[in-house]
């Protein structure tokens, strides 16, 4: 999981071994054994860029039926300097999966190349619930709608106006039913 980061340091190192003239010497014998791995450690290079390039395109910008020609196009152009035959293979195996996975969306519709959105949400649900996440969710999972779109004083006003408090109360009953805090509760009253 961290060989880019290792990856990224060895190419790093070889750049400054090539540029930088004035080197100590205790410096180029810890460093000289990257010499041996250049040509590798150029190519891993390569391959981690290629991955990563299409990881923040999906990321960025989700899966529509465009995306595999769009993906291609610019891979084509961004990436054409950098080829070897394992490049090219895990290029066609990037573009396939995308193809594949952007297959799935309808005309128009796109899809979320990332769950970061959604862990972001429920991680923003488990600060506004507090200690009450700890045992499920709760009526508040109803605030998930209100952070996710666009609210004014008016339309806070009108679905406070519009859907009344038993409605919501007898809705998480029927949805959510009883916590788990809530159930522990109950057996600590039923045994007093």
């Amino acid at each position: 999981m961290n060989v880019d980061k290792l990856v990224k340091w060895a190419y790093r190192q070889l750049k400054f071994l090539q540029q930088t003239e004035n080197k100590s010497e205790k410096l180029i014998e810890k460093l000289s054994w990257l010499w041996d791995y250049q040509e590798k450690i150029e190519e891993w290079n390569q391959l981690i860029n290629e991955v990563t390039y299409v990881e923040n395109f999906v990321k960025k910008q989700g899966l529509t039926q465009q995306s595999h020609s769009e993906l291609s196009k610019q891979l084509e152009d961004n990436l054409a300097c950098h080829s070897n035959d394992r490049l090219k293979v895990v290029r066609s195996q990037l573009l396939y999966f995308v193809k594949e996975q952007s297959s799935k969306a309808d005309a128009g519709e796109r899809l979320l190349g990332s769950s970061e959105v959604i862990e972001s949400v429920f991680g923003k649900q488990k600060r506004l619930e507090q200690e009450q996440s700890k045992s499920g969710f709760t009526g508040l999972v109803l605030g998930i709608a209100a952070m996710v779109s666009t609210t004014t004083s008016e339309i806070v006003k009108k679905a406070m106006e519009t859907v009344p408090t038993k409605m919501v109360l007898d809705w998480c009953k029927e949805n959510i039913g009883s916590s788990v805090q809530a159930k522990k509760i109950e057996m600590l009253e039923a045994v007093k």
